[in-house]
């Protein structure tokens, strides 16, 4: 268990590392409303993608759309081996449970192992996610930008105390529940469809050291981008939401700091319900090659530690 913990974490740092230029871009464009009219002279974000990449590559450089990958990173791993360990023992308790149920009993399983995996996760480790998202939407040319990881937990800690590591919580667990209980339903169904229907036959590989038939890499990478898609469109109003409330407290004084209802208020007053989904195209790009390398990367170090497929 110790070693697929190992494989699932690394998989899910190195998917993070790959698409953090889009990650960065969908951030931005999810709060620019809040921190480009600071008393700032130009407009800090662009409306469309091509010229968001090129605005931030002209102001920060390449290596500003790895901004925060660090945190990323460090938030990933654990993220992923939690996320990882109680889906799977969630997973065969509610299947036990609902096993009469037929085939809704599977999907009404991993809905609800989704949700207890997800919210245990995001509580863990929600202060390095906080840290990523100031680290990476923040703008280098004002006064009190963090300089780092270190620099960020000393701050927050000194200005706002230990609550201040779990802004935005409640908002990040409005993403998370369903976020994880959709996108395990529907990528677990979709599998199973792969796996038992004679119609996706060509879909379909049986491995040769242990007999267990697994899905080809096109069938994971669409199963994977469907079910990451169709979560995204589902949960990213919520995540702009959650991602306002975790850097308000670098741009917005106290008394002017607002809940997540108020957030989303605004947001339509200001910008219209299109405001909700800002930053939507570059996360949907990155479903894709987000799925395809935490897969590429599990299987290399799974067959490296001569894993089976059964957890």
């Amino acid at each position: 268990m110790l070693k697929q913990l190992f494989c699932g974490g690394m998989a899910g740092a190195c998917a993070k590392t790959v698409t953090a230029p889009l990650s960065r871009i969908a951030m931005l464009f999810q709060v620019h409303s809040l921190v480009s009219t600071k008393g700032l002279a130009n407009p800090q974000f662009a409306a469309n993608l091509p010229d968001a990449f090129r605005k931030v590559l002209e102001r920060e450089g390449l290596a500003s759309f790895w901004k925060g990958n660090g945190t990323s990173v460090l938030h990933r791993f654990p993220y992923s081996a939690i996320n990882f360990a109680i889906y799977e023992r969630s997973n065969t308790a509610f299947s036990k449970s609902l096993a009469s149920r037929g085939d809704w009993g599977g999907a009404a399983a991993r809905f609800l192992s989704g949700a207890v995996a997800g919210s245990c996760a995001v509580c863990f480790c929600y202060p390095l996610d906080l840290i990523r998202t100031r680290l990476t939407t923040q703008l280098p040319q004002t006064e009190h930008a963090y300089k780092g990881i270190t620099d960020a937990v000393i701050r927050i800690y000194k200005y706002e105390g230990l609550a201040g590591f779990y802004s935005g919580l409640s908002a990040t667990l409005c993403v998370a529940v369903p976020s994880f209980s959709i996108s395990y339903m529907v990528y677990g169904s979709l599998k199973e469809y792969v796996l038992d229907d004679e119609r996706f036959s060509n879909f379909r590989r049986v491995n040769s050291f242990n007999g267990n038939t697994h899905m080809t890499i096109p069938a994971t990478l669409l199963c994977g981008a469907a079910s990451g898609s169709l979560t995204a469109i589902l949960t990213y109003p919520m995540d702009v939401t959650r991602r306002r409330m975790q850097i308000q407290a670098q741009y917005v004084e106290i008394a002017d700091r607002m809940t997540a209802m108020q957030h989303i208020r605004e947001i339509v007053k200001v910008e219209g319900t299109g405001g909700l989904y800002r930053g939507l195209m570059p996360e949907l790009l990155k479903v894709t090659p987000f799925v395809g390398t935490t897969f590429l990367v599990y299987e290399v170090l799974r067959g490296a530690f001569h894993l089976t497929d059964k957890p």
